[in-house]
């Protein structure tokens, strides 16, 4: 079939301001779903009933209506402190929300500054994270934190920040580069626990704390720790990290040991007899030993991996220590599956890793996290920890509005696609109801069809 040659034609564009009587459109109808989300997760009252007050509670913003519009803010591009104020002229999202004004960046930032100094800090608004973490995580039910062989793959990793200047605190410097350390900790695809490394404190240390609050907060009530399966970059393949993660009876681990200098040896002046090719597509060969360190007061499973790269004679070497076994149904079942051995097993469990890594993208690039909006740790990680929050609000929204591919859009697409969606808002009572006026009719009637998922949770 011959399509018809399409040429540009020339038009003149004029553009003309309606009558106040008629702007109740808005660009960003779309954020009805993440409302009806808020709304089914309780995102408003645990804020109430977990976040700090502010000191006179007869005036101003409450915490929680700055927590929600903050929420929004980021969620629909805004940027830090700053992340409410282009929602600060548009009425009918502001009636959407419930809300008659947006707090302006000045009041974000009293808010959040005053939670760090004088309320508590992170600590303050940690509980709020994983309460409504938790039950946003229940409502969609456990099976949607599921991996590969069933497992619920908690994750934990530190992201280096850029900053601007000599004034910021706590500067940490990695591979030539000065930023502030921000580490998280991950329950299938909702963040639980996130905190910055203060002054003398690194990457690793903070990691593990935050680990043991995963365990204590989220995976022992929720009945998950016989499932869960903590992955980790070879950072944190070290004694202290392995002790703490084998005190959790009945969970499981694979981390990096590609630090290690003993790792590194051992595989190197192991018999070529010892090493067979892998049966996975990557190539290369597999095989496991038992490694033990000095400092260490027990041997550990070590599954390694080497490969050639094209055109090099030398051999590459990475490895993982695990406590899972060939005897574990979750394996067996993976390798009566794959028709793999053990070894592949294991480094197919661990390439998820790279799977939980990319949830970063969505805090450091489509919410713009990358660069902290103050100089202090101790307010950086108030602020975090509240756009943790509205990340998972979008987890919510996403994971329970949708099916099958969907799910798993990036936050810039669900901004783009869902959120930014042109309506008409009529308000009647305590109901807000958008008429979609978007053009692109795939992208329209799959909003009320995820309100209604949400509505069924």
């Amino acid at each position: 079939m011959v399509n018809e040659l399409q040429q540009i034609r020339d038009r003149v564009v004029k553009v003309e301001i309606a009558p106040d009587r008629e702007r109740v459109i808005t660009s960003r109808a779309g954020h009805a779903l993440l409302q009806s989300a808020a709304r089914k997760s309780r995102f408003v009252s645990q804020a109430r009933r977990l976040l700090p007050a502010r000191r006179d509670r007869s005036q101003g913003f409450a915490t929680e209506s700055v927590a929600l519009a903050l929420a929004h803010g980021l969620l629909s591009g805004g940027r830090g402190f700053s992340a409410t104020e282009p929602m600060r002229g548009d009425g009918p999202l502001l009636r959407l929300l419930g809300l008659d004004r947006a707090p302006s960046a000045e009041t974000v930032e009293e808010v959040v500054k005053y939670i760090a100094d004088d309320a508590g800090g992170r600590e303050a608004v940690a509980p709020f994270v994983v309460a409504h973490a938790r039950g946003s995580l229940r409502s969609v039910s456990h099976r949607r934190l599921r991996g590969p062989g069933g497992f619920v793959f908690t994750f934990f990793d530190g992201s280096l920040l850029e900053v601007r200047g000599k004034r910021f605190e706590a500067l940490k410097r990695i591979k030539g580069q000065w930023g502030q350390m921000c580490v998280s900790a991950w329950v299938g695809p909702w963040l639980v626990g996130c905190d910055f490394a203060g002054p003398g404190e690194g990457e690793e240390t903070v990691g593990r704390r935050l680990v043991g609050e995963a365990v204590e907060k989220v995976l022992r009530p929720e009945k998950l720790i016989r499932d869960t399966l903590f992955v980790a970059d070879s950072l944190y393949g070290d004694g202290p990290t392995f002790d703490e993660l084998e005190a959790v009876r009945g969970a499981h681990h694979i981390v990096g040991v590609n630090n290690l200098r003993r790792a590194q040896t051992q595989m190197e002046e192991l018999p070529e007899t010892f090493w067979r090719t892998a049966h996975d597509p990557r190539g290369g060969e597999v095989t496991q030993m038992w490694l033990m360190c000095e400092e260490w007061e027990r041997k550990r499973l070590m599954v390694c991996r080497r490969w050639q790269n094209p055109g090099e004679m030398i051999w590459n070497h990475a490895a993982v220590v695990t406590n899972l076994d060939p005897d574990h149904p979750r394996v067996a079942k993976l390798m009566e599956q794959s028709h793999w051995g053990f070894e592949e097993t294991v480094w197919r469990l661990y390439s998820h890793k790279q799977a939980m890594e990319n949830r970063w993208k969505d805090l450091l690039i489509d919410m713009g996290l990358h660069h902290p909006p103050s100089a202090r740790v101790a307010v950086n990680a108030v602020f975090f920890n509240l756009a943790a929050a509205a990340y998972n609000l979008s987890v919510f929204a996403r994971e329970g509005a949708f099916r099958g591919a969907p799910r798993r859009m990036r936050l810039w697409r669900f901004r783009q696609e869902v959120l930014h969606l042109a309506g008409r808002l009529a308000h009647h009572g305590r109901t807000v109801t958008a008429t979609l006026l978007d053009a692109r009719d795939e992208l329209v009637h799959q909003l009320p069809r995820g309100i209604e998922r949400l509505d069924a949770l």
